[in-house]
């Protein structure tokens, strides 16, 4: 029923043509929605709604997070914690974003239950290595909180998830970034929201939203993007697929649409075969 060749190791965004076709519309301004002059309040309104309502990831209590700020997609909001705490000063896990072994080779990772007191931790949610929450998630939140470790969400991948529900009341978490990348095949226009309890005015996001330093045609193609593309648009249309590849190749079902993993522990790319 399946070619197995086409679960090919690691993880990728799944594209399709529905999802090229919008792309393209909205470039051309062929797009019957097509955001001309629309505000940055508007997208921020827009997102927010959709990050509420979708049926895929939940943020419980996300109302306690009342600065809404834009970033140039979830890249941009680590950039922000990067420049903030400085490259080693921010506590990063192994297996997290590929980005943070590349600007630093030769990285010693932070190790659950052997975190730094009161040195910030960001952290993938969900984590792509493991197609879901860290396995550990839990204990790392209590870790924090014994230690007073602020806690950064990288939400990159909720957008592509399902089953996904944190709350985000617990008092360590100081910030979650969401994009419109994965779950939309968005890389063409990188743009999201970071959600902060408290807002700091010497923090690089917040002085880039401050100014609206995102350019205009991003966030006018970003209402674009919510406006087209129906609402958890990748589950709805990849889901039964989803399933009927995690039952043909005996593989773990996860909560990242785009991945499982096989009986030998091989993270395998799903974006292919879920298209046939």
């Amino acid at each position: 029923m399946f070619d197995k060749s086409l679960l090919t190791p690691g993880i990728k965004v799944l594209r399709d043509d529905f999802l090229f076709g919008v792309r393209e519309k909205i470039l051309y301004g062929e797009s019957p929605h097509y955001a001309v002059g629309r505000s940055y309040i508007e997208f921020k309104e827009y997102f927010d709604y959709y990050v509420q309502n979708n049926k895929g990831f939940k943020l419980t209590n996300l109302d306690q997070f009342p600065h809404k700020e834009i970033i140039i997609g979830c890249h941009q909001y680590l950039e922000g914690l990067l420049i903030k705490y400085g490259q080693h000063n921010l506590q990063i896990l192994e297996h997290d974003y590929t980005y943070y072994s590349r600007l630093r080779p030769h990285r010693t990772w932070s190790v659950p239950g052997k975190l730094i007191p009161n040195q910030p931790l960001v952290i993938a949610t969900p984590f792509p290595a493991y197609v879901g929450l860290h396995p550990q998630f839990a204990d790392i939140l209590g870790e924090a909180y014994e230690k007073n470790i602020p806690i950064h969400l990288d939400g990159a991948w909720c957008s592509c998830s399902k089953g996904i529900d944190v709350d985000v009341s617990h008092p360590s978490i100081a910030s979650v970034g969401i994009s419109l990348t994965k779950g939309y095949d968005a890389s063409w226009n990188r743009i999201g929201l970071r959600y902060t309890k408290i807002k700091d005015e010497t923090d690089p996001i917040t002085i880039y939203d401050n100014a609206n330093m995102c350019p205009q045609s991003t966030v006018m193609n970003g209402i674009a993007i919510l406006e087209n593309i129906p609402m958890d648009y990748m589950w709805n249309t990849y889901g039964e697929q989803y399933a009927k590849v995690i039952d043909y190749f005996d593989l773990e079902q996860g909560n990242i649409l785009f991945g499982a993993y096989n009986k030998d522990k091989i993270l395998c790319n799903l974006s292919e075969v879920l298209k046939l």
